[in-house]
């Protein structure tokens, strides 16, 4: 074999070699490249799915919150139609136990004969929506029977002494009557401001003080 064709075979032995090594460290440098990719997708992938499920969570949340608003907000409004009712009945009492008309003086007699004191006790329908409210409003309801009672008694002992026509000016029973009258009504505004309050506090666990 001449001097030629043994450097001719050394040179492709050569560059074979360097194909080979070539290649390999190639895939090498590709599988890390791979490996890596892979990895990045991953991580990627977790943060995905981790803000998905902070995203549910706090969609659950705010649904929860704005479900628990509106039954908030529609306890309070059956505590606002029982006090609006409130009010009437003891305009009902008061005019009507003055008035000349019997059918005004038998209805008041009415609503004091049975259990007058139910008057001021918020009725049986509203029993659920009274987990809702505040404890200074239930405190609040609570701070009508002692005043009630005293103008429910009162009521009657001028009815049965007074007969129709004795208004507040007709006698100092009279006028303690219509103070006591106009405590209740101010009692009553008293709940429903506090009630405003609770509504415009941030939400507050049910039965709770905001």
């Amino acid at each position: 074999m001449t001097d030629h064709s043994v450097s001719l075979v050394a040179n492709l032995i050569t560059v074979f070699l360097a194909l080979t090594i070539g290649t390999r460290i190639g895939y090498i440098v590709a599988a890390r490249g791979t490996a890596h990719h892979m990895e990045l997708m991953e991580r990627h992938f977790e943060n995905s799915r981790k803000l998905f499920e902070r995203q549910q969570e706090i969609q659950r949340d705010t649904d929860l919150q704005r479900r628990s608003r509106e039954e908030l907000k529609h306890s309070y409004e059956e505590l606002g139609i029982w006090l609006h009712r409130l009010g009437r009945t003891l305009d009902e009492i008061y005019f009507g136990a003055d008035s000349d008309r019997q059918a005004m003086r038998d209805k008041a007699e009415a609503l004091l004969g049975g259990r007058p004191w139910e008057i001021v006790s918020p009725p049986a329908s509203t029993a659920a929506a009274e987990f809702y409210w505040s404890a200074e409003v239930l405190a609040r309801i609570r701070g009508l029977q002692g005043p009630f009672a005293q103008f429910a008694t009162l009521t009657r002992l001028l009815m049965l002494e007074a007969g129709p026509g004795k208004g507040p000016e007709g006698s100092p029973r009279g006028r303690d009557r219509w103070q006591q009258w106009q405590e209740l009504h101010s009692l009553i505004a008293g709940i429903k401001g506090q009630a405003r309050e609770d509504l415009a506090a941030p939400r507050f666990t049910a039965g709770e003080s905001p």
